[in-house]
């Protein structure tokens, strides 16, 4: 069995493992941010709604009319930011980013399997580890910006919330018996 690569592989499948698990985070997170934008539209337009009735129903009172247009007012700025910033949007290549890296993982976990099974010759094996490090830069290249808390985040779903890099226990953890 060729341990270098076997170590080098390793190593990488602990990295995505965690870069999967962080875009999971995201993609949760920019979810809840989605919601809580929705509500507040949701929100200003009812406001909106309930300052256009009190203009109906009281057409001498001038108050109205300054609410209602500072709340139309609100509301406009506030959709156009939303434009701007769709969170709707990053949860979604959050979540494909997460599926390519699930991918990548399987990749990795076959290509751990087929050097302990001795499948390739060593030059081989490294043409295979060095294609499947372009294809996961691919990925990472395309994939959106996470955060800290995101990181912190999937540290505590994978059981170890030190450090976003896998050690060698945790390796371990990670690997199904027969690669151990």
């Amino acid at each position: 069995m060729d341990e270098h690569n076997f170590e080098v592989v390793k190593r990488s499948l602990g990295n995505v493992i965690y870069s999967q698990k962080t875009q999971e985070m995201a993609s949760i997170r920019k979810h809840k941010h989605a919601l809580v934008i929705k509500w507040i539209n949701i929100i200003l337009v009812g406001l909106v709604l309930v300052a256009l009735f009190l203009q109906i129903f009281h057409p001498n009172e001038s108050k109205y009319l300054y609410i209602g247009i500072g709340m139309t007012i609100a509301e406009v700025l506030f959709l156009i930011v939303q434009l701007n910033f769709s969170p709707d949007k990053d949860a979604l290549r959050h979540k494909a980013t997460a599926q390519k890296l699930w991918l990548m993982r399987e990749k990795h976990l076959n290509l751990l399997t087929d050097i302990k099974n001795e499948t390739y010759v060593s030059e081989t094996l490294s043409k295979k580890r060095d294609a499947l490090t372009i294809e996961l830069n691919n990925v990472y290249e395309n994939a959106l910006q996470t955060s800290k808390s995101d990181y912190k985040k999937a540290g505590i779903a994978l059981n170890s919330d030190e450090k976003p890099r896998a050690d060698d226990e945790e390796m371990e953890n990670f690997l199904p018996e027969n690669l151990r």
